[in-house]
């Protein structure tokens, strides 16, 4: 019969053996790679480009949703697009049914269905100094009012924290990563990037800045998680259906 005394043995040792395994956590990298990139959809059947342990820590890249062809139109110089953006636009030819090229998906071991994610976003980098925005007739929140697409290309200056919108239109920089999700129940099949769900997914929510923590069911086992659709900035939504849109590295 276990007394108050070995319960509190037992107690202090579970506490030194979860401390122990956090001590112990392991760092990766997840590149901008093709092989490391599902475009435009969620599915419990990809399989995991990386395996992790609870406590692990992974740096992420992530590349600009809708990958060069917006970026070019908007003006961009060729020589100003770095090299894993291109690898990428050129390599990865199954995309849709939407538009974000999503890094993943991350297997978590000992995570099953039943369980919450707890993912903490550490910190957040640009890969290149510049974001497009754009707008199309018959999207966004006025769709009748603009019946004629619209297309910008915005310079970030990270040190200053700013996003140059126009002359005398400084912004202020707030990146996030409009996509963080986990698998959809195998049952679903592949489902769009594009709308959010219990999944996660495209939540767009601008408050998942540096410092916040992000809890998701898990479906599948392994969780597996993708990440993507970088963000400059947003106000409270994509009123054009966008926001600033951009190639982000984060640590989570």
């Amino acid at each position: 019969m276990a007394t108050s005394r070995d319960l509190c043995v037992i107690t202090i040792a579970t506490i030194a053996l979860s401390i122990g395994v956090h001590a112990q956590s392991r760092s990766y990298e997840l590149t901008l790679e093709p092989k490391n990139i599902n475009w435009g959809y969620y599915d419990a059947k990809v399989s995991p480009v990386l395996r992790i342990a609870s406590g692990d820590v992974v740096r992420v890249e992530t590349m600009v949703a809708r990958g060069l062809e917006r970026v070019r139109l908007a003006g961009i110089r060729e020589d100003e697009i770095p090299q894993s953006l291109k690898v990428v636009e050129e390599n990865v030819k199954t995309r849709g049914p939407g538009a974000h090229p999503l890094t993943g998906p991350i297997f978590i071991e000992g995570a099953v269905p039943g369980d919450s994610l707890e993912i903490h976003i550490q910190s957040i980098e640009f890969l290149h100094p510049w974001g497009v925005t754009a707008f199309l007739p018959g999207s966004g929140t006025l769709p009748d009012d603009f019946p004629y697409n619209g297309l910008k290309l915005v310079r970030i200056d990270e040190k200053a924290g700013t996003a140059q919108f126009a002359s005398g239109v400084t912004l202020r920089l707030a990146p996030f990563f409009g996509s963080i999700g986990v698998a959809p129940p195998v049952l679903q099949g592949r489902i769009s990037s594009t709308p959010p769900g219990p999944h996660g997914g495209n939540l767009d929510n601008k408050d998942l800045v540096e410092g916040s923590v992000l809890y998701l069911p898990v479906n599948v086992s392994g969780a597996l998680l993708s990440i993507g659709d970088g963000h400059a900035l947003q106000a409270d939504g994509e009123v054009s259906g966008t926001a600033l849109e951009t190639s982000l590295r984060g640590t989570f």
